[in-house]
């Protein structure tokens, strides 16, 4: 237990003036140091996390957590399918899909579309893409054969807006006597949506299913079922249940989860921030060396008074309480405010962000580079408290070398040679 004495001892210390006052500033540093280490951790923990739950979002929320491909690229029966297919635990929905690649152009303006056929009420139940439209509406949407609903940032980009012709050009064309003719099909905008994502919101276009296979000459076909889940992390349990449901509904084809269909690019996301942890923990280490300088700084200044307190009848124990109280005040406050501040960033990253771009002129997050709209940022309370032990574990453990040092402090031969 601390007692009472060697608190005020440790506290006047802290606040020591005069010629000792360099101490203090050198201790205010190490203070600073460790706060903006912690900080800096905290926010950049947050915005990784952040980053990997918004692309996550979007990627589940817009292909679904399990997708089924026919062999060949074709099915028939596929109501039947979806019908049962939807019967298994945990799985929500089952929608029949056609997707392919085309050339859109928007007046003398071409760019790549991956063109996707829905059903419209599947469109209308797909949360992501229906509760994030901005002009138009999916209410008619499918009446007209030549509906199409495009993103945000495709509309920005070219001019277009509710009632565009957009023209696609498919380069699996019809046969002629001159070659094969490209299908060239004309729709029009009924519908704008923004998700988020730069890539979606660019180059996505929804059209009906049947006007889908008739552009892409599917006939009665679909390309594939998408199948979402109670939850992403269900795709365990459930996966295996798909795949005795469709030997069972003799159905020829392969079952591919989004954690296949994405692991390099989300096992990528996980490695970098594995290794920004590790390389910005450095910043604290350095400002724990700093704190181990300011001790031994302390220690030496106060040789004398070391001395008188050890002739006063203090033990080492006693001394060590002492310094040890200073070098963990030093890691604790500055632990206890990079934690707040870091918090408090990451959960306004997005407001200073914008206020610096008022000030400077400056992008500072710009969506066409990094997919996202705005700044994600999410606060893990568990990186939170890892992060929290780290720092105050390398404060503790700075403290423990000066600590013992001013213990073993000789009383006789500090006040001999004063």
């Amino acid at each position: 237990m601390f007692r009472s004495y060697e608190w005020k001892v440790a506290l006047k210390y802290l606040s020591i003036k005069g010629h000792d006052g360099f101490v203090t500033v050198i201790a205010l540093f190490s203070l600073f140091g460790i706060f903006l280490g912690v900080g800096a951790l905290v926010v950049t923990m947050s915005v990784m996390g952040g980053f990997r739950e918004e692309l996550l979002n979007k990627v589940i929320g817009f292909n679904g957590h399990v997708l089924y491909q026919p062999f060949g690229g074709k099915m028939e029966n596929y109501d039947q399918a979806a019908s049962d297919l939807s019967t298994v635990k945990d799985v929500v929905k089952v929608r029949p899909i056609i997707e392919g690649q085309a050339l859109a152009m928007m007046g003398d303006n071409g760019t790549f579309a991956l063109v996707r056929g829905v059903k419209p009420e599947d469109l209308k139940s797909k949360d992501l893409v229906s509760s994030n439209i901005v002009e138009g509406s999916l209410d008619h949407f499918g009446e007209g054969e030549n509906d199409i609903v495009i993103g945000k940032r495709l509309t920005e980009k070219y001019s277009l807006q509710i009632g565009s012709d957009v023209t696609l050009m498919s380069p699996r064309g019809r046969i002629t006597a001159f070659g094969t003719v490209p299908r060239i099909q004309q729709f029009t905008v009924v519908a704008i949506f923004e998700v988020g994502e730069f890539n979606y919101d660019s180059s996505y276009f929804f059209v009906p299913l049947k006007a889908a296979q008739t552009y892409f000459q599917y006939g009665d076909q679909a390309g594939g079922l998408e199948i979402t889940l109670t939850h992403a992390d269900m795709v365990g349990k459930v996966y295996p249940l798909l795949a005795q449901r469709i030997v069972d509904a003799g159905l020829a084809g392969r079952i591919i989860d989004w954690q296949q269909l994405n692991r390099s690019f989300f096992n990528a996301l996980q490695i970098e921030k594995n290794a920004m942890f590790i390389i910005l923990s450095l910043i604290i280490l350095v400002a724990v060396f700093n704190v181990i300088s300011t001790m031994i700084m302390l220690v030496k200044s106060k040789t004398r008074d070391i001395a008188v307190l050890r002739t006063m009848g203090a033990s080492r124990s006693s001394i060590t309480r002492i310094f040890f109280i200073i070098g963990s005040s030093i890691g604790f406050v500055g632990t206890f405010l990079g934690v707040v501040g870091g918090v408090y960033l990451a959960n306004h990253l997005q407001w200073v962000a914008d206020l610096i771009e008022k000030m400077t002129g400056a992008t500072v997050w710009d969506a066409e580079t990094r997919f996202i709209s705005e700044i994600p940022s999410k606060v893990d309370n568990m990186e939170v408290i890892a992060i929290t032990i780290v720092a105050l574990t390398l404060s503790l453990l700075a403290t423990i070398f000066p600590a013992l040092k001013a213990a073993n402090t000789d009383p006789v031969k500090a006040l001999k040679y004063e």
